[in-house]
C-alpha cells in the first residue's frame, strides 16, 4: 500500500483507471527497439493505444505493491526489531555526552563508569524523575576537552518503563529517584560505542550556538533476540541555534531566532539492510501568529531536504524530497479565520523516488517517480508528475482548485511521449474521457456499473482495466 498511497499512483488511478491492473487488450502497441527505447507508432490510432497500453504496465507495476508488508516482510521486520533499540541506544549516547560537558565546565575531564553513573543519578535528582537507564557491564569512557566530548566503549542498558507495584512512594525525597528498586526497566540490549565525537557548546555564553558530530563515530546495538543493528556516521552533521541574546543555552529564556540542522552521511544496517541518508537538513525561523488578541512565537521550518537510499539484497529505492515555505515569516501571520486570501499556506514540494523495486515483476525492474508540487494561490495549486517504469513513461499535470472549500476541483492531464493524452475536467465526477491526438479522439474511457474501466477505439478495439 506504501506505493498505492503516493500523490502521482492515487492521481493516476483516479483521473485514468482504478489502481488495479490485469484486464485484457487488444494488443500491445507499446513495442520496443534494439536500443531497448520505445518505438513511437506511425498512427494515431495506434499513438492512442500505446497511452492506454503504457498506462495498464504502468498501473500493473504498482499494483504489486499491494501486498507490500509480504513482499518486503523481511527488512520490515529487521528495521521494526532493531531501529527503536539503535534509537534508544544513540539517545543515551548523546545524555551522557551531554552530561560530561555540562559538568566539565569547559575544562578537560574523563568520566569512568562510576562517574557517568553519578551524572545520571545527579540528573535523576535535579528533574525529579526516575534514573533512566540501568546500566551494568559497563566500560564506556568519555573524554571531555573544552568544547568536545568523545565517548568511546560498551554497555549493557534496560530503559525505565515504569514503577513497579507496591511501592513506598516518597517524590519529596531526592533518593528516591536515584533508587532503581522502585522501577521498571525493560528492552535490554548491548551499545557498542566507538569514536563518536560531538562538539557542542553547552556552557558557553553566547548568542550563535554551533554542534557537530564528526564523521568516523559508529554505535551499534545487538538485542535481547541476538538481532544486530549499526549505525555510523560517515560525514559530519551540523547544528545551530542563534539567540536575539548572549547567555548560556540553559539559561536562554526565548526561542532562538533562526535554527539550522544539517545531518550527512547517516548509514543504518541491520542483516540485509541498508539505509543511508545522505542528507537530513533543515532551516527555520521564529514566527509570529496572532490569534485574536492572543500573540505566541513558534519557530518554524521554512526549508527541508530529505536524501537517501534503502537497499535490499538487490533492490534498491532512492528518495529525494525538499520542500519551500514561501510565506514572509518576518511578519505577524493571522491565524485567527484560518487561512484567508491574505494569510494561506504558500510552498513548493519536489519528489523524487527511482530505483531498481520488483512491484509486481518478478525481477527488479527500474522505475522513476518525480513530483513537483506548487501553491502559490488561496484557491488554486499545481502539481506535475513525471512516472516512468522500466521503458513506459507518463507525464501528469494536475490542477487543484476551490482549495478553500470542502469539497475542491481536480482536473488531469496524462500524456504519453507520442503526444497522446487523456484529459479531465473534474476527477471526483468521472465518467468519460476521450483519448485524442491533437484535436481528434481514437477512443474513450468509460466507467461500467461493475466499476471496469473500458477503453473503447474506433476501430472497436476494446481494453479493459479492472479496478
Amino acid at each position: 500500500m506504501l506505493f498505492k498511497k503516493t500523490l502521482l499512483v492515487v492521481m493516476c488511478s483516479t483521473v485514468m483507471v482504478a489502481c488495479g491492473g490485469g484486464g485484457s487488450s487488444s494488443g500491445d502497441s507499446s513495442t520496443s527497439g534494439g536500443n531497448g527505447n520505445v518505438v513511437v507508432p506511425t498512427s494515431d490510432l495506434d499513438k492512442a493505444k500505446q497511452l492506454i497500453d503504457t498506462t495498464k504496465a504502468i498501473i500493473s507495476y504498482y499494483d504489486g505493491f499491494e501486498d507490500i508488508a509480504d513482499n518486503y516482510k523481511t527488512p520490515v521486520t529487521v528495521i521494526n526489531d532493531t531501529a527503536l533499540d539503535l534509537s534508544r541506544g544513540t539517545g543515551m549516547v548523546l545524555l551522557l555526552a551531554e552530561l560530561a560537558l555540562e559538568d566539565a565546565k569547559g575544562q578537560s575531564k574523563s568520566y569512568n563508569a562510576d562517574a557517568l553513573e553519578a551524572l545520571l543519578k545527579q540528573d535523576a535528582i535535579n528533574n525529579d524523575y526516575p534514573i533512566e537507564y540501568d546500566l551494568k557491564n559497563n566500560t564506556l569512557n568519555i573524554q571531555v576537552t573544552a568544547g568536545s566530548v568523545q565517548v568511546t566503549g560498551s554497555t549493557d542498558v534496560a530503559y525505565w518503563d515504569g514503577f513497579k507495584d507496591g511501592i513506598s512512594w516518597d517524590w519529596s525525597n531526592s533518593q528516591w529517584w536515584i533508587n532503581k528498586g522502585n522501577f521498571i526497566y525493560t528492552n535490554q540490549a548491548t551499545v557498542n560505542v566507538n569514536n563518536v565525537v560531538i562538539e557542542a557548546p553547552f556552557v558557553s555564553n553566547q548568542k550563535t550556538y554551533n554542534f557537530k558530530i564528526a564523521k568516523g563515530g559508529v554505535i551499534d546495538i545487538t538485542n535481547v533476540a541476538k538481532q544486530k543493528a549499526k549505525f555510523s556516521f560517515t560525514e559530519d552533521s551540523t547544528a545551530q541555534l542563534v539567540y536575539a541574546v548572549s547567555n548560556t543555552m540553559n539559561n536562554q529564556e526565548t526561542l532562538p531566532t533562526t535554527a539550522a540542522l544539517t545531518l550527512k552521511g547517516l548509514v543504518f544496517e541491520s542483516a540485509d539492510v541498508k539505509a543511508t541518508l545522505s542528507e537530513v537538513s533543515s532551516e527555520a525561523k521564529q514566527a509570529q501568529f496572532k490569534n485574536g488578541v492572543e500573540t505566541a512565537e513558534q519557530l518554524i521550518p521554512y526549508k527541508l531536504t530529505l536524501k537517501g537510499q534503502v537497499a535490499y539484497l538487490k533492490e534498491v529505492l532512492n528518495l529525494d524530497v525538499t520542500f519551500k515555505l514561501n510565506n514572509d515569516l518576518s511578519k505577524a501571520i493571522d491565524m485567527s479565520a484560518g487561512e484567508t486570501s491574505t494569510s494561506f499556506i504558500n510552498a513548493d514540494l519536489v519528489v523524487k523516488l527511482d530505483g531498481n523495486l520488483k512491484g509486481a515483476n518478478a525481477a527488479p525492474t527500474p522505475f522513476s517517480i518525480g513530483i513537483t508540487a506548487k501553491r502559490a494561490e488561496y484557491t488554486k495549486g499545481n502539481a506535475t508528475v513525471a512516472l516512468a517504469v522500466d521503458k513506459n513513461a507518463l507525464d501528469i499535470e494536475l490542477t487543484a482548485t476551490d482549495i478553500d472549500k470542502e469539497s475542491p476541483i481536480v482536473s488531469g492531464l496524462i500524456k504519453h511521449k507520442n503526444g497522446a493524452f487523456v484529459q479531465v475536467a473534474d476527477v471526483q465526477k468521472f465518467t468519460s474521457a476521450d483519448v485524442k491526438v491533437g484535436s481528434t479522439s481514437y477512443g474513450t474511457i468509460t466507467k461500467n456499473s461493475s466499476d471496469q474501466y473500458v477503453t473503447k477505439f474506433i476501430d472497436n478495439t476494446i481494453t479493459y482495466i479492472t479496478p
